[in-house]
């Protein structure tokens, strides 16, 4: 968990949308050290329609380390669904909830995904149980347009006791389009908050926490927790990352006094 703590779990580059953690830049995707990964990403966007979306993903990428070019394995198999190599040899995939595969994707929440890579042939081999966290359900109770500035908010949402990293990370990010057609005067980049908490179910966002951001902006608030651990395929010696991301996001929030 080292890395994952030291790059704070998540860089954010939000862009205007009402998921912006489909936007985030998981850093193991960036570190140049992370030459492959596997990365299982399910997010959770609560609405105050009280409907929620999920985005459950897996994404991956392999290099060669004789001439450093992105390049496919001879098979990448997570809880043993096939995953094929996009056109630019890096791996995605999304389960996709209208076509029946819900349950399928949302059973990964809280449960160990065996993943399997298969590299010069059958006998450069490794396959490797990897742990997603518990979805985190519920976070912002009687979810608000509006948030005050100077009252704060109660957030919430459900433990994870196989969490072996103890913590969760909220980040406070800024809308600037939204903010900046309420009122044009409001500054064009605000820096992401980003805090560590323990992985206890609940945190109080007070004043001082919300304080780089000015009244009347529109922001997110997001709460993720995470895995890493690795793998070393037996003949080629390939080390490969794993990462797991479940995460909860909110849609804007107007900040009022």
């Amino acid at each position: 968990m080292l890395l994952l703590i030291s790059a704070g779990c998540m860089v954010s580059c939000h862009k205007e949308a009402s998921n912006p953690a489909n936007n985030w830049t998981w850093f193991g995707t960036q570190n140049s050290t992370v030459y492959n990964y596997v990365l299982i990403n399910a997010n959770q966007v609560l609405s105050n329609s009280d409907s929620e979306e999920l985005h459950i993903g897996v994404s991956a990428a392999f290099i060669d380390s004789n001439n450093h070019q992105v390049t496919v394995v001879r098979t990448l198999l997570v809880n043993n669904q096939l995953i094929q190599p996009d056109g630019d040899s890096t791996y995605s995939y999304n389960y996709n909830f209208t076509s029946g595969e819900f349950n399928k994707g949302s059973d990964l929440f809280g449960s160990k995904v065996l993943v399997t890579i298969r590299g010069m042939d059958d006998a450069d081999t490794v396959t490797s149980s990897v742990y997603v966290p518990k979805q985190l359900s519920g976070t912002i109770a009687a979810y608000p347009n509006n948030l005050s500035l100077s009252k704060g908010i109660q957030l919430q949402w459900t433990p994870d006791n196989q969490n072996t990293w103890g913590n969760v990370l909220i980040q406070l990010y800024y809308f600037r389009l939204l903010s900046q057609k309420a009122d044009s005067t409001l500054p064009s980049n605000i820096s992401t908050i980003s805090l560590t908490t323990p992985d206890n179910g609940s945190y109080f966002l007070t004043k001082n926490d919300l304080s780089s951001f000015p009244c009347n902006a529109f922001i997110g608030i997001t709460i993720a927790r995470g895995t890493q651990n690795e793998a070393i395929l037996p003949l080629s010696r390939k080390r490969v990352y794993y990462f797991s991301s479940a995460s909860v996001s909110t849609p804007p929030v107007r900040l009022t006094q």
